[in-house]
């Protein structure tokens, strides 16, 4: 038994999983872990990770994209602590943002940033100035409470924040003080993969890339978060807020710009009354040049940000902040990047947006992957392992993949081929075909059960053909954290007598969340959630087959089937956990979607009505 695992036992597979860890870290390599739910990851790759963190005086990071995660990662660090002696030191940071105790609702990203930066330079950040001193060094009465941290053990950013809001102190200042000499530092993903973030944590950290320990969870997300955190977008609804500051703080010179810059987009904005989907690729070149026509494009980058500073003085959000910081990032690279104009529907009028989006996370991964001394990339759903390592640019990885540790006999995974969501069959017969389906399966999986549809749009065509006594549960596209707990509440509580959970595959239900023992006892898979074939899409795919000449599995199919797999893996989240995945469409038995799934215990039937009677009928007695 490895000194810091937190476990009496080490289940099967998991050995297998902690020798890997244990030849990767050796050979100062990265592990890239297709791992199940259920295996043990977290615990498995903490105790690894410390164990020859001490030996070789690294420093561990535990990166993931979702709240919940640290929460586990704190659990386990609180039960290696009581169950081994050992003291292990560990900061848990999140956005600083969250862990604001101004009222920042609706800033985000730079706007933020440029608010606290603001408030702090001046000295009007109270927060902070009970933290920190003139010199950025710590206060007395702050060394205490960094040092009561210390002495508490590894505590979670909610913890945190509690001790911060009792003594009117900045939580992340905070956070930041007990990084400083942490063995484990839990955060997001861009505390290391955004260059700004990571470059100021990291000199204010003391540390260097080369003596780091990455573990990154749940990193089947990574990819989408990094092109995601190089893209930006300009609209026209922007380009209206920007006019509407400029005019009321008095910029006038800059309301004339704006002006142009709004009729520069429309004048892109010319699309056939034929197409289908209103969008058309934007060179950087055109539109720098139908700027520099009326004004400077770098004085205009200049302005704008100076004119934000300014207002951010009289209120904490300035949109012709984001347009600047937009005009400078189109400014960027072309490889690797996709520069679009696309029209969408709007509440009273169209909307414009002029996007520079990124295809390539590799740009941001690749080299700093190779500088980390070693690592393991993780996660339920990483297949397949040899995309991950393309996409990510990791020269040095080792490829695993891991079966379920489950009791086989507890779950039952059936694809009916009956029906199908593919665009040209879609029609209201199909829908209802769909519908009568999953009313059907509705009746068959005993208690609670859950659907994930492709999109919203086909959820509702759907469902309101769909017939069951159980109480529906509707899943809404921008929910609250507050808003997801009160809904799994109620869906929990209806597990006598039956709730279906209507939801989207990729969206707030999808991921993230456990409804274990019989609070979900099926998950059905309604279509192929395939991303929209626009013209993002196409290029996507165009650059993935340049690159890796896996254009259409890397680009299209690969992801989709993800979102699948992420949407079944809701159903049996422990080894006493017992349920039926429904996977319903019929190209799930084509080669390019059938390939990707494990074949244990899959089988294609039209009879699924005789083989859920049986397992449920099993199971209860």
């Amino acid at each position: 038994m490895i000194p810091f695992f937190p476990h009496d036992v080490i289940r099967p597979g998991q050995d297998q999983l902690i020798q890997d860890l244990e030849t990767t870290f050796a050979a100062q390599k990265i592990l890239i872990a297709h791992a199940p739910t259920g295996l043990g990851k977290t615990a498995s790759a903490l105790a690894v990770a410390l164990q020859y963190a001490q030996e070789k005086k690294k420093r561990v990071f535990f990166l993931t994209n979702r709240h919940t995660q640290h929460q586990i990662a704190i659990n386990t660090l609180k039960l290696l602590r009581k169950k081994t002696g050992q003291s292990v030191s560990c900061a848990d940071l999140i956005g600083k943002r969250w862990m604001c105790s101004h009222d920042v609702a609706g800033l985000y990203g730079n706007e933020f940033n440029e608010f606290c930066k603001a408030i702090v330079e001046k000295g009007e950040c109270e927060f902070y100035n009970r933290v920190r001193t003139v010199n950025k060094g710590l206060q007395v009465e702050a060394k205490a409470v960094v040092k009561e941290l210390e002495q508490a053990g590894p505590l979670h950013n909610e913890e945190l924040l509690l001790l911060g809001a009792e003594k009117k102190m900045c939580g992340y200042e905070l956070a930041l003080a007990a990084a400083k000499t942490a063995q484990v530092i839990i955060g997001d993903y861009y505390y290391l993969f955004n260059p700004h973030v990571q470059n100021t944590l990291f000199s204010k950290l003391d540390i260097q890339l080369e003596d780091s320990i990455l573990i990154i969870d749940e990193g089947h997300n990574l990819p989408g978060r990094i092109t995601e955190m190089l893209s930006s977008n300009l609209t026209s609804f922007m380009l209206q807020n920007g006019l509407t500051e400029a005019k009321k703080y008095g910029y006038p010179g800059l309301v004339s710009w704006l002006q142009q810059l709004a009729r520069i987009l429309q004048h892109f904005a010319v699309f056939s009354t034929r197409e289908i989907q209103k969008e058309r690729l934007v060179t950087k070149e055109e539109f720098v040049s139908k700027i520099n026509k009326v004004v400077d494009y770098d004085q205009c980058i200049s302005e704008l940000t100076f004119a934000a500073d300014e207002i951010r003085k009289k209120q904490p959000r300035s949109y012709l902040s984001g347009i600047a910081s937009f005009l400078t990032a189109w400014s960027g690279e072309d490889q690797g990047f996709a520069r679009i104009l696309s029209e969408r529907p709007g509440k009273y009028e169209p909307m414009l947006t002029l996007s520079y989006s990124c295809l390539d996370p590799g740009l941001i991964t690749a080299p700093l992957l190779k500088r980390i001394h070693a690592g393991v990339i993780m996660s339920g759903t990483l297949k397949p392992t040899f995309m991950y390592k393309d996409l990510l640019g990791i020269e040095s990885g080792i490829e695993k993949e891991y079966g379920s540790p489950f009791p086989p006999e507890n779950k039952v995974s059936i694809i009916i081929p009956e029906t199908s969501t593919k665009y040209n069959l879609r029609s209201e017969s199909m829908y209802q075909q769909i519908a009568q389906k999953c009313s059907e399966l509705s009746s068959l999986i005993p208690g609670n059960l859950a659907f994930f549809f492709p999109s919203y749009q086909l959820r509702d065509a759907i469902s309101h053909f769909l017939s069951t006594p159980k109480k529906k549960f509707w899943e809404k596209p921008e929910m609250s954290k507050e808003d997801k707990e009160q809904f799994l509440q109620d869906f929990r509580a209806e597990k006598e007598l039956g709730g279906v959970l209507l939801g989207v595959a990729g969206a707030n239900f999808a991921e993230g969340i456990d409804l274990p023992g019989d609070l979900l006892n099926g998950v059905v898979v309604v279509g192929l959630p395939l991303s929209r074939p626009d013209l993002k899409t196409n290029q996507l795919i165009a650059y993935y087959d340049t690159k890796f000449s896996r254009g259409w599995d890397y680009g299209y199919v690969y992801p989709a089937m993800n979102k699948c797999f992420q949407s079944a893996g809701r159903c049996i989240r422990s080894e006493t956990d017992k349920g039926a995945v429904i996977f319903l469409d019929e190209r799930f038995t084509w080669q390019n979607y059938f390939v990707c799934f494990p074949k244990e215990g899959l089988r294609v039937s039209k009879e699924y009505a005789r083989l859920l009677k049986e397992f449920f009928g099993n199971n209860e007695s």
